[in-house]
This record gives structure tokens, C-alpha cells and sequence, in this order.
């Protein structure tokens, strides 16, 4: 059995380490063998050498993982093939769009969505449509991931 978890969360403004690695590979560290997760950010080596990710997908028109339609249409795939979206939030500063519509994806094809933020309503994300999406509200990634295995696990 292999099941997958799409790795939702803001990506403009961060170095291409950061969004690439950070708190993807940390939270795929928890996930059992089993649980693949996927990345928006995997098969892009092109922006390695990155400093700040642009939220403006002109500036790399020369490769098709990085035009707008083909960003959309990655994580649209993404979001409608994956058995659970987690989407971090913690420490933004700045509103990701794309995650957003994410979100929307997430609600409309009825995906299971495990929100990773801080309860504190201080976060530039706190807002009823996401947090009401989200089925589950959390703020760790342990916890995350435990709720992603028990999501996907099968079992009596």
C-alpha cells in the first residue's frame, strides 16, 4: 500500500533550500515508508541557486515547471491525486496565494486537509475559509503526522 501527501505551504520570498528542503523534509522525516510525500518544489533543481523565490513565474518562462500554467497545473494534480493535503503555515509573514487556492482545491475535491499553524491568531494566515477547511488543526509536526498515518492507514 503507498499512499501520498501533497506538502502545501507559502514558497515566494524563500531561497530555494528553504522551500526545497526545510520544513518538507523535516515533516517527510516522520512519515512511515509507506506515506510518499509530494513536493511543489521536487524536479526543480533549476532555481538551486535561488536566494529569493519570486512569486512572479515570468522571470523563469524558459522552464515549463515554472510558468504559471505549469505551476497550476502541477499542483492541481497534486492536490487531486494525493489522499491527504498538509499545508504549513507556521512563522509566515506574508499571505501565499497559491496555497490558498490550494486550499480551495483541497475543499472542492473533498481532500482531507491537515492545517500545521499557530493558534494564536496572530498568523497572516488565520482565517475562517482556511481554518474551516481544514479538517484538523494543529501545531506541530508531529502531530501532523501522526494524523496523515492515521488518515491513510488502513485497518479495523
Amino acid at each position: 500500500m503507498t499512499a501520498t501527501v501533497y506538502l502545501a505551504g507559502p514558497i515566494t520570498g524563500l531561497s530555494y533550500g528553504e522551500a526545497r528542503h526545510g520544513w518538507r523534509e523535516a515533516f517527510a522525516e516522520l512519515l512511515p515508508k509507506y506515506i510518499k510525500p509530494l513536493s511543489p518544489m521536487r524536479a526543480k533543481q533549476f532555481l538551486k541557486n535561488e536566494t529569493v523565490l519570486r512569486g512572479d513565474p515570468a522571470m523563469y518562462n524558459d522552464a515549463a515547471l515554472a510558468t504559471a500554467k505549469g505551476i497550476l497545473t502541477r499542483d492541481f494534480n497534486d492536490v487531486s491525486s494525493c489522499d491527504v493535503m498538509v499545508a504549513c503555515f507556521l512563522g509566515a509573514t506574508k499571505v501565499s496565494i497559491g496555497t490558498c487556492a490550494e486550499f480551495g482545491f483541497a475543499h472542492a475535491l473533498r481532500k482531507p486537509v491537515i492545517l500545521i499553524m499557530e493558534k494564536d491568531g496572530k498568523n497572516v494566515h488565520s482565517h475562517a475559509f482556511l481554518t474551516e477547511i481544514a479538517g484538523y488543526w494543529v501545531d506541530t509536526f508531529e502531530e501532523a503526522a501522526n494524523i496523515t498515518k492515521c488518515i491513510v492507514t488502513p485497518g479495523v
